[in-house]
């Protein structure tokens, strides 16, 4: 009789962890995912300028980088005279393996489009931009960017885009 007791507990207790198991498969998974509702999908800036920090999160990729101005001769400064970092984040880690992009053959000057955040902050996501790389010891002509510069090279899909940003007047 006491063995049939346990053998109920068991039976029970097989079925709660069935139930619990089941449930738990059922429920959709609570990937941590990014918004991008902060970013202005209608809007693209272009920009030419420096990698100055490259951090490869698993959920996306994400590189720091300071503007060249249009002469392409030094880097954009904000109101402090210090250097003005935009970081802008992509695709996953593995999707920018994928396109070519690593820490090591990440280039140091470099021309994308950036939807920008809505809020004005230095930032932005890639949205489909090609990225191109300037050859090494060169940046492109006043005013061009690095597709323009003989030997660029592409990461990723995508040609830049057409700049769509409009300054506001008191910018």
């Amino acid at each position: 009789m006491h063995t049939h007791k346990i053998s109920a507990v068991k039976s029970r207790m097989l079925a709660m962890f069935a139930v619990i198991l089941s449930v738990g498969l059922l429920i959709p998974s609570a990937h941590a995912h990014h918004s991008y509702a902060m970013y202005d999908g209608s809007v693209y800036r272009v920009f030419t300028g420096v990698i100055v920090r490259v951090i490869p999160n698993a959920a996306h990729f994400e590189f720091h980088f300071v503007p060249l101005n249009e002469k392409r001769d030094a880097l954009v400064r904000d109101e402090k005279g210090e250097p003005l970092v935009w970081v802008v984040q992509m695709e996953s880690a593995g999707e920018a393996l994928k396109q070519g992009i690593t820490l090591e053959s990440f280039p140091r000057v470099i021309s994308m489009g950036v939807h920008p955040r809505r809020d004005g902050k230095p930032a932005g996501d890639r949205g489909d931009s090609g990225i191109f790389q300037c050859p090494k010891g060169s940046v492109p002509k006043q005013g061009m960017h690095c597709d323009s510069v003989e030997s660029s090279k592409s990461f990723g899909p995508g040609a830049l885009p057409k700049e769509t940003y409009k300054a506001k007047a008191s910018q």
